[in-house]
């Protein structure tokens, strides 16, 4: 079986090259790692960049443009995707642990994410945390909406994705916010497996770009922005009822309870885009009143 790292990077060249150590360290073949560069403007490219694009397209650009290429000129069974909100650790094998993960999930693989320590995990999604899981037996958990910073998907699930315009390659999704919500839609749809993963984890380093004042907005612009985007593209593709609807999915495929609300929290979407621009605008004008 052939795994493909994809690495994206915008402005965090550091990050980025100690990422690609680790993964080569880990036996990982040199033309088996793209390392992306989203455009970097405030920073100089990673040592170990292989693929440049020209501008910022933000990270569904980012990620279309890169597996589309991948998935037509090299294509391979599985890809490693990830991002440099993730803090590799040295001591774990990520070669060892992907392989391990695809042969005990073949045969209906569609997704697993990394299992997280550190960042926000405790806070926004606990479930997904690596140190609440090693209590458990089974290596495996499956998370509604799973933060998808290391996130390890099958060929067969990306191709499907593609031909729904879905997830990676739902250019709506400019900022990525919903793409794990909608990876995780279509693997279910087609009976493929979304799960976290116990043994494979990563450290979460959040708003690292934004912290170090790299990123090209503040990060409550990008926050804004990138739910009124998941918003308003999930309320016009699958209707109002899209959470309920994805909520209950997860519910029945699973076999598990999980809170399902009975109305909408996404309804009147044109309204919702308003409340966020009239946001956004008074945030603007108070900082530049600074």
């Amino acid at each position: 079986m052939k795994i493909q790292c994809v690495i994206f990077n915008y402005n965090l060249p550091e990050q980025t090259d100690k990422t690609y150590d680790i993964l080569i360290k880990n036996s990982f073949l040199p033309e088996h790692i793209i390392v992306v560069d989203n455009g970097s403007d405030k920073s100089p490219q990673a040592l170990s960049t292989n693929l440049s694009l020209p501008f910022n397209v933000r990270f569904s650009g980012q990620a279309n443009t890169t597996l589309q290429f991948l998935m037509t000129y090299r294509p391979s069974d599985y890809y490693l995707l990830i991002t440099t909100s993730a803090k590799l650790d040295p001591a774990v094998n990520y070669f060892d642990i992907c392989h391990q993960t695809i042969d005990e999930l073949s045969e209906s693989f569609g997704v697993v994410m990394a299992s997280l320590i550190g960042g926000e995990t405790e806070k926004i999604t606990p479930e997904q945390s690596h140190h609440d899981l090693v209590h458990q037996t089974i290596p495996y958990r499956a998370v509604y909406s799973a933060q998808p910073i290391m996130t390890l998907v099958s060929h067969r699930l990306l191709s499907i994705c593609y031909k729904k315009h879905a997830a990676y390659f739902n250019t709506d999704l400019k900022r990525g916010h919903g793409i794990d919500i909608e990876l995780q839609h279509m693997a279910l749809s087609h009976g493929l497996t979304t799960v976290v993963s116990r043994d494979l984890w990563v450290h979460w380093k959040t708003n690292q770009a934004h912290k170090l004042n790299l990123a090209d907005e503040s990060a409550y612009e990008y926050r804004c922005q990138a739910q009124a985007e998941m918003e308003k593209c999930f309320a016009k593709r699958y209707g109002e009822q899209w959470e309920i609807q994805f909520r209950s999915q997860f519910a029945k495929k699973n076999d598990t309870k999980m809170k399902i609300p009975t109305r909408s929290r996404y309804k009147f979407a044109s309204l919702r885009q308003l409340w966020y621009r009239i946001k956004l605008s008074f945030f603007r004008l108070r900082k530049k009143s600074k």
